[in-house]
């Protein structure tokens, strides 16, 4: 494995600004990620901040264990402990198969820059992924994209029970889920490595409960030996450590709204979209109820909480009552969830990837309504996997890896089919078309004089001839590519290896296609390179 860096844009357009540095953009952030002293501040901030370190440290050992977390896992939870040690955090939905690979790419980036920072700041600093157990959005994590003939196809896992539930609360079928698997790993074909990845999965999916759990046991054995510590956002235990954050969020939950649609605003007057999807009601607390959550809305002129459908309704003395007595109850919303975050961690850096930055560009007041800071927002490292199949194909084609990334190859595919075939042919042919415009022009003319009453039908042969034409047109550009169809093969692998569908490659493609390529230890062996955080997109030559 070896690494090149290109400067790429990445998907949207505010956080491209926010790499590019823009003012008006780090306005709306506590700290510049990329300023020389930012993590020295940082970790001085935090030094007049109390966090409940040990209970916490306890509950991450019982969390961690359950998955066979190794022991350098293990001691960097007691590192945890001391008190001046630090997190890089960041975290993700808990996909199936652990979903694209951005989701690896980001624990990746939280792992780096935390080996980084130990370096420099002389203190612990441990890496910390926040699985998004209480994430309820089944659709968004029940399918896998694999390569399949030189197209895309889209495995689902079908959960007929899904509905409002929690992903952690969802459980699995064992059986369904290994015929997905078994479904999954074959499309990529037998290799050296498949029969080891199927005794791992199956080993994992015999000791799971549930979706999270599966998610848990996959990302332990791939970060293996790299002391990443997992936490799950929807654990009953974890909860009980919030109670005093969410009732501390509960009596500030007019402010914290009106402070996020007032950053809105401002953002739409710098011509940005806002992200977070936001009413002036919301209270950013779900509420739990028969194994469904429902978002509570604030109705001033009763001043009682509420759901959406207002069947269920509490006083606000009520639902501090409830969050003393019943913390698993509540969970937090998107807007919430990073200020619970920051509450419970001593946060060096937090690990964002482009929708992300864009959202939390949203919050900074937020925080300070809570009486804290937002930790400073570092975008996560992109990786690009690139075979050595595909590097000699690009070297064939005589084609740029950059230009590809950035603009694609489609234009590329056509210029090349243009200047090898059909450039001489549509010339002639559309050298027939203005002659035969020319002619039906003439003969047209001739029907408007003697038989006017007929010139929709002069129209209507034109309209049908046009068609034929353009009938003609397309035949002959199919008839091209079927001729040179080695070479329009060529262009697609690359586009559906390095830009499927037009996206960057780990939106879409699953780790475990590289896994069974180059073997289990694809992860581990990325988490040894010297990637540093720099704005600068990875390529990992594979």
């Amino acid at each position: 494995m070896n690494i090149v860096e290109l400067s790429l844009p990445t998907i949207n357009k505010f956080s491209s600004a926010y790499l590019s540095e823009k003012e008006s953009i780090h306005r709306f952030f506590t700290y510049n990620p990329f300023s020389t002293n930012t993590f020295e501040q940082r970790k001085n901030a935090l030094k007049h901040r109390s966090f409940k370190r040990e209970e916490l440290a306890d509950h991450l050992i019982n969390f961690n264990k359950k998955y066979q977390a190794d022991e350098k896992t293990l001691h960097n939870i007691e590192r945890f402990r001391k008190h001046d040690s630090l997190v890089v955090i960041g975290g993700q939905q808990a996909g199936l198969l652990t979903g694209p690979v951005y989701t690896i790419s980001k624990i990746i980036s939280i792992i780096k820059l935390a080996e980084e920072q130990e370096k420099m700041l002389e203190v612990p600093v441990v890496p910390v992924f926040w699985i998004a157990g209480e994430d309820h959005d089944y659709h968004e994590i029940n399918h896998i994209h694999v390569p399949q003939k030189n197209e895309i196809e889209k495995i689902t896992l079908h959960m007929k029970s899904a509905g409002k539930k929690m992903v952690s609360e969802l459980p699995i079928d064992k059986v369904e889920i290994q015929e997905w698997l078994d479904k999954v790993i074959n499309s990529y074909g037998e290799t050296a490595y498949t029969k080891d990845i199927k005794s791992m999965l199956e080993r994992a999916l015999q000791s799971s409960n549930n979706v999270v759990d599966f998610f848990a046991e996959l990302i332990t054995t791939l970060f293996r030996g790299t002391g990443l510590i997992l936490v799950n956002a929807s654990d009953l235990e974890l909860r009980k450590l919030e109670t005093s954050y969410f009732q501390q969020m509960l009596v500030k939950h007019e402010q914290i709204t009106r402070e996020v649609l007032n950053s809105q605003d401002e953002l739409i007057e710098l011509g940005f979209t806002p992200m977070l999807e936001i009413q002036r009601e919301s209270m950013n607390l779900f509420y739990h109820q028969y194994g469904e959550r429902e978002l509570l809305y604030w109705n001033e002129e009763n001043q009682i909480a509420t759901t959406k459908d207002a069947k269920i309704t509490f006083t606000l003395v009520q639902l501090m009552k409830l969050i003393e007595d019943s913390p698993e109850k509540f969970s937090n919303n998107v807007v919430t969830r990073p200020l619970m975050e920051e509450c419970l961690f001593p946060t060096l850096a937090f690990i964002g990837g482009p929708g992300e930055i864009s959202y939390w560009a949203e919050l900074k007041n937020a925080f300070q309504v809570m009486d804290i800071e937002m930790p400073p927002v570092m975008p996560r490292i992109g990786l690009t996997f690139l075979e050595r199949h595909i590097a000699s194909t690009i070297e064939e084609l005589e084609e740029d890896l950059e230009d590809i990334l950035n603009n694609g190859l489609e234009e590329k595919r056509k210029a090349w089919l243009l200047e090898q075939e059909l450039g001489a042919m549509e010339s002639q042919l559309e050298l027939h078309y203005e002659k035969y415009r020319e002619l039906h022009g003439k003969f047209k003319g001739v029907g408007q004089d003697l038989l006017p009453h007929l010139e929709p039908v002069f129209e209507k042969n034109r309209m049908l001839i046009d068609k034929q034409f353009q009938y003609i047109k397309r035949l002959m550009e199919r008839s091209a590519y079927e001729k040179h169809e080695n070479m329009m093969k060529k262009y697609h692998r690359v586009e559906l290896s390095l830009i499927p569908k037009g996206m960057p490659q780990e939106r879409i493609w699953n780790i475990y296609y590289y896994l069974n390529e180059y073997g289990m230890d694809v992860v581990q062996r990325i988490c040894e390179m010297p990637l540093r955080h720099n704005g600068k997109h990875k390529i990992i030559y594979l």
